[in-house]
């Protein structure tokens, strides 16, 4: 499974760098891209919980229900980044997929708060004989790529959630347009919005945006872009759950926000204006890491994309910037 995990932890900041990348993992298929975290008071093991009362004046539609909440502060996530789905070579995700399942199961056992997140690019871009009538129709996008990526995603037995990346709209032989595309991709996956906010554990968010252009991008269609509406609800999110009142809130998103200090491919992603959330609009570009200098309760990022592995210095980045600088 090609993936990859961005991931800005910690009580503080993300310190704001031009070169930017998170967490990340590559792995030639499915196999040992994950990342799974597993902490108590502040923890996180990505699950999918509830945010129905959490988010005053947020699109409720976006909220997802609560699982057990059987432990007040235990939870467990499982982090999945770029899957690239080929189903030609599923016993590969087979494989990954049983290196997740004996953590869940323990986690169920013990405290019952369990979930996946997909961090996005769910099927593969290629053609990959799946489609008799078409030696040429990539696979990424395509309904049956969405279909069999729910399929495995719920195969696990833990609810999952999942955010856009830039090829999830890519099923251009399929779809007309980007809201055709949209449409089929939010059903299949059972969600009603491109965005996501689940209650973990007591005061703690798991919160995800998801990209929603590819044909009508301005630019390049793999740019990953945040609409202003989800951007408009989770500034509402993060503004309404301060972290002086206790809120702890983990986000997700395919690509890094601009600032967060990690690894970039600068010959690609860089130069093509699709390295960083909102790449090519600089004002929606630094306005992601700006709300997390603003907002303490956010205490880790996480993204995928860059496809580089977790296995040097700046794969997972820490706040750096003193609290009284913001």
């Amino acid at each position: 499974f090609a993936g990859e995990v961005i991931d800005i932890t910690a009580h503080d900041h993300l310190q704001s760098r031009r070169n930017n990348t998170i967490g990340s993992h590559y792995s030639k298929r499915f196999i040992s891209y994950y990342y799974i975290i597993n902490m108590r008071l502040v923890t996180a093991v990505i699950f999918i919980g509830h945010a129905a009362a959490f988010a005053p004046s947020a699109n409720r539609s976006s909220l997802r229900p609560v699982t057990h909440l059987n432990s007040a502060d235990e939870f467990v996530v499982g982090v999945l980044g770029d899957l690239h789905i080929d189903p030609r070579k599923m016993e590969d995700y087979e494989t990954g997929k049983s290196h997740f399942m004996p953590i869940f199961e323990e986690a169920k056992e013990k405290h019952g708060n369990v979930a996946i997140v997909s961090l996005g690019d769910l099927g593969e871009s290629k053609n990959c004989d799946h489609n008799p009538e078409s030696d040429s129709e990539l696979f990424a996008g395509t309904s049956m790529c969405h279909e069999m990526a729910a399929g495995f995603l719920g195969s696990m037995g833990v609810p999952y959630d999942v955010v856009g990346g830039n090829h999830d709209l890519e099923g251009l032989d399929e779809f007309e347009t980007d809201k055709e595309n949209l449409e089929v991709y939010l059903k299949a996956h059972g969600k009603e919005t491109p965005q996501f906010c689940r209650q973990i554990a007591e005061k703690t968010l798991l919160v995800g945006m998801g990209s929603t252009l590819f044909r009508e991008a301005k630019f390049t269609s793999h740019e990953v872009t945040i609409d202003q509406q989800q951007i408009d609800w989770f500034e509402n999110l993060v503004s309404t759950h301060k972290a002086e009142d206790g809120w702890k809130i983990f986000v997700f998103s395919h690509a890094p926000p601009n600032g967060s200090g990690l690894r970039v491919l600068q010959e690609n992603h860089v130069v093509n204006g699709c390295c960083w959330l909102n790449h090519s609009n600089e004002e929606q570009c630094q306005k992601f890491i700006n709300l997390v200098r603003e907002h303490r309760s956010i205490k880790a990022w996480f993204s995928g994309h860059f496809h580089l592995g977790q296995d040097y210095q700046d794969s997972i980045t820490f706040p750096t910037i003193d609290p009284k600088d913001g």
